[in-house]
């Protein structure tokens, strides 16, 4: 679903705010000794952002190309802590439960999505440590943006690739329930939502940049006609505002998720 992207994922994802970082680290009072399992890394934004923090993160991802471009990035920066990389699909979690030991918590950062969501949840509950815990962190996207910019962004987007948004060779799918429902009736049923209000600046690079690492307009879907695309873009962002610079207001979310105590 993502191959072409690698490239663009590393450079022009925004990282995760320190801000989350801190409320993640103080509710599961995480220590400098601990281990913490990080599910769909992508480029190890999630590693990066938690440097320092524990003293090892596996890091695990089902693309393998996308694990090669996130050993360049934990190379590039050079973290203190502990990286390993697996090649694994988030629903093969418990065959994987004797290499992988037990952990802290688990990170789920822009990829809860993708997964079989029960299946991993319930899977989650043999590998995290009774006092332990998991975390899922998302954020916006271009696609639902409410920026005057990004509705712009998606008319271009849909005049290349259809009306709908594509995930890889199909269509994207929204959950039909809230995440925090979902995850309240797993063994971490008691579940806290935070949101962190924060702002953006793009130009017109980084704005293709980020559509090139997305799952709905990968560089591969525009075959011979990728240089249009390019142009229309960037004609359509300068129309907008000349200076070539946008801003966006997000959201940052987190879900913080425990078992009960006893």
């Amino acid at each position: 679903m993502f191959c072409g992207t690698y490239e663009y994922y590393a450079k022009y994802r925004p990282s995760v705010p320190e801000e989350a970082v801190q409320i993640i680290v103080e509710h599961f009072d995480i220590k400098p000794v601990d281990r913490i399992l990080d599910i769909g890394c992508g480029t190890c934004q999630m590693a990066i952002a938690m440097d320092g923090k524990c003293n090892e993160m596996v890091c695990l991802d089902s693309d393998l190309e996308m694990l090669k471009q996130a050993k360049g990035e934990i190379e590039r920066v050079n973290l203190k802590q502990k990286i390993i990389l697996v090649n694994c699909y988030a629903e093969d979690l418990i065959n994987r439960k004797n290499g992988l030991g037990i952990f802290k918590l688990a990170t789920i950062c822009r990829a809860f999505h993708w997964m079989d969501q029960n299946k991993v949840l319930i899977d989650l509950d043999s590998l995290i440590s009774e006092d332990g815990g998991i975390a899922i962190i998302s954020d916006g996207s271009f696609w639902t943006g409410e920026e005057e910019w990004q509705h712009a962004v998606k008319k271009v987007v849909q005049k290349y690739l259809g009306e709908e948004r594509r995930a890889g060779k199909g269509i994207f799918k929204e959950s039909p329930e809230p995440w925090e429902n979902i995850i309240s009736r797993s063994a971490f049923s008691v579940v806290e939502s935070k949101e962190i209000e924060i702002v953006r600046t793009w130009t017109v690079e980084s704005i293709i940049g980020w559509l090139f690492s997305s799952s709905f307009a990968s560089p591969k879907y525009f075959g011979n006609r990728i240089k249009t695309f390019k142009k229309d873009i960037n004609e359509t962002l300068l129309s907008i505002n000349p200076g070539g610079i946008f801003n966006e207001h997000d959201y940052f979310n987190l879900i913080l998720a425990s078992r009960p105590r006893k």
